[in-house]
């Protein structure tokens, strides 16, 4: 067993995590990469080789544009109280 080197008291053990992070302007997430975990203080660590191989598929991290937004409109299919509906005449006879 390796000893933790951000705490140096707790054993890394190998566990299984997900990585998220942002590249070329997308969020990615990518599930069961191997990783190493402190019983002591949670630091985790994901296997560098795995790593290296997930970013040589999706390419480098980078930061999201703040100029860009981050959530979409509201669904189209959700309309607001105050819009006009020509079909509301319709609708209420």
């Amino acid at each position: 067993m390796r000893t933790c080197p951000n705490c140096h008291v707790g054993t890394l053990h190998p566990k299984s995590v997900t990585y998220a992070n942002w590249h070329v302007g997308q969020f990615v997430t990518a599930p069961n990469l191997p990783a190493w975990s402190c019983d002591v203080c949670a630091w985790c660590q994901i296997e560098p080789e795995a790593l290296n191989r997930l970013l040589w598929l999706i390419g480098p991290v980078t930061r999201p544009a703040l100029s860009q937004p981050r959530y979409t409109s509201t669904p189209t299919d959700e309309r607001r109280p105050d819009s006009a509906d020509p079909d509301r005449d319709r609708q209420a006879a």
